[in-house]
């Protein structure tokens, strides 16, 4: 049955025009991915055959966006008014403030409402994040690098003789 499933592999493989890894650091560490990949190559090289790796972190990296830019406009649609442009601070400036400093305090209010409130402290933890995804990267560019098939994890040694077998008619060697 396994190997039913790894012979219309290549079936598969021929009708599609894109690959796409969902890739996590584990996977140029398995064996049966990268015969994937290989089989993938193998096939499409008459063909300009794309493989595109989308880290699995990307996709909450999106959504963190969205929910980021989500919350700072539900914060300034909903404590602008109640806050910065109620009445009450409306007459508390216009009864305590000089005339003069009117508007570099207002300045400074909104700026520091929108700025320090709405976009530093979610930003933080955006940037955090952007950071963490940096690191999956340059690990992505590290295992593309410096992969070598000897340590590559397979389950069954049958398995693995019978993948160096497919890469060596394929390309010549492994």
């Amino acid at each position: 049955k396994k190997l039913q499933g790894i012979r219309q592999l290549g079936g598969f493989l021929r009708v599609s025009q894109r690959m796409v890894i969902l890739w996590q650091p584990e996977y140029f560490t398995r064996l049966w991915c990268v015969y994937e990949l290989a089989a993938f190559h193998y096939i499409n090289l008459d063909v300009k055959g794309t493989v595109d790796i989308v880290p699995l972190k990307l996709p909450v990296l999106t959504l963190s966006l969205f929910c980021y830019h989500f919350l700072a406009s539900a914060v300034f649609a909903i404590l602008g008014p109640t806050l910065i442009l109620s009445e009450m601070h409306a007459s508390w400036i216009r009864e305590d403030i000089p005339e003069m400093w009117i508007l570099p305090w207002r300045f400074c209010t909104y700026f520091g409402f929108f700025f320090f409130g709405v976009h530093l402290i979610p930003g933080f933890v955006l940037w955090k994040f952007c950071q963490w995804h940096m690191d999956d990267r340059r690990m992505l560019l590290q295992q593309l690098r410096g992969f070598r098939m000897d340590m590559a994890e397979c389950e069954v040694e049958s398995d693995r003789a019978f993948i160096e077998g497919k890469l060596k008619t394929w390309f010549g060697g492994v």
